[in-house]
């Protein structure tokens, strides 16, 4: 009975590099110790290098795609010309949680591996999986404390009188029309048949107008309002300090 010899597939792995600096970048050996550290992780782990790419004097805060050397490494990636790409430190890759998820979705995406060899970051293995799983909570987490900054900051220009949203462009003479026809407990379509039969054009030159387009004319009146009387209080404050 013959035995089977089932023998796995080298993989192609391209080294990748960087320094920051041009004094690193001068003297080398920065460089040269990442790609030992490559090599010697190649011959453990029955690798086959098949390239490799060094940014030099580039900063990790440029987005890994934008790298010259690493962008040309990721595009050999996802044509298949490699299986693997390898660095000394995960550092080397990445310096923040945006660019770790970027690099994790293109290796999902494109089929192939990245290992930094400081930290047990491998994108084929089940820690990858779970590297996106809570990178990608930590974006969403920076996304709503973004979105609660933002909200805070534009209701501090609310008080102080800034007018928020995309002022009209109708002429006062037809906000005050329609105001008046509102308070008078006209419905918004009437209006907008008024301001139709009227000739009246809507802010973006069409002759006709709808409850909707009203409604919006009618909000950014309401937004004036309210810009001007926060406007009044925040410099009766300020008088008053």
């Amino acid at each position: 009975m013959n035995e089977q010899v089932y023998v796995s597939e080298v993989k192609r792995v391209i080294s990748y590099a960087r320094v920051s600096t041009g004094a690193q970048a001068a003297s080398g050996l920065g460089i040269e110790a990442q790609r030992r550290a490559v090599r010697a992780a190649a011959a453990e782990r029955g690798w086959q290098i098949i390239d490799t790419y060094t940014d030099d004097a580039v900063s990790a805060t440029v987005e890994p795609r934008q790298r010259p050397q690493l962008g040309a490494a990721l595009a050999r990636l996802d044509a298949g010309e490699a299986d693997v790409i390898a660095a000394a430190r995960l550092g080397r890759f990445v310096r923040s949680m945006r660019d770790l998820q970027i690099l994790l979705d293109l290796s999902a995406d494109g089929g192939w591996e990245f290992v930094s060899l400081d930290v047990p970051v491998n994108s084929d293995l089940p820690v990858g999986s779970f590297l996106r799983t809570v990178v990608g909570a930590f974006n969403e987490l920076e996304r709503a404390l973004i979105s609660e900054r933002t909200t805070a900051a534009l209701e501090v220009a609310r008080s102080r009188g800034t007018r928020l949203g995309r002022p009209s462009r109708q002429p006062q003479e037809t906000k005050e029309l329609a105001v008046a026809m509102r308070s008078d407990g006209e419905s918004l379509r009437k209006i907008a048949a008024a301001l139709t039969e009227s000739g009246i054009r809507t802010a973006t030159g069409k002759p006709n107008w709808y409850p909707s387009t009203v409604k919006a004319l009618l909000r950014t009146v309401e937004l004036d309002r309210q810009a001007e009387a926060n406007s009044a209080r925040y410099a009766a404050k300020q008088v008053g300090h």
